[in-house]
């Protein structure tokens, strides 16, 4: 049975193979974790742009980018139609879901998310857990979830 596991420090410290958070469909990555993803992975933020300006990433849905050269694969969420305090459970369930079957199809063990939906997009803790917790056991891939 998978698990979901609290971890406490940097996210980016994580040796998960996989490494998700939570999106608007804007194409805007400006608060919270988003800049540091933007800032890490340029050409995802790129590519997430433009999925987003054609239509091609609505909310509840994910864009997953592989990056050509050895690191974790991405998980951009759609936990927000725009941004701000936007998020729906519902959405962000939608969108785990779709991140945890493509990392069983590529065999990605773990998958390391900050408390997503739960700061800028407004969603509290004690409703996203519980959620997270029923989607790690459906599946082969752990969920970390990292709280500075």
């Amino acid at each position: 049975m998978t698990k979901l596991i609290l971890k406490t420090g940097d996210l980016f410290s994580s040796t998960a193979a996989g490494i998700g958070h939570g999106v608007n469909t804007t194409g805007v990555m400006g608060a919270g974790i988003a800049p540091l993803f933007k800032a890490r992975h340029p050409e995802m933020y790129r590519e997430y742009r433009i999925a987003c300006q054609t239509g091609g990433l609505v909310a509840g849905e994910t864009m997953i980018w592989a990056a050509p050269t050895p690191g974790p694969v991405i998980y951009n969420i759609a936990s927000q139609d725009r941004p701000g305090a936007h998020a729906r459970l519902e959405w962000l369930e939608s969108g785990v879901r779709g991140a945890l079957r493509d990392a069983d199809m590529r065999g990605v063990e773990v998958i390391a998310l900050p408390r997503i939906g739960c700061g800028i997009g407004g969603l509290d803790w004690v409703d996203v857990e519980p959620l997270l917790a029923k989607l790690a056991a459906e599946t082969t891939c752990d969920l970390e979830v990292w709280t500075l």
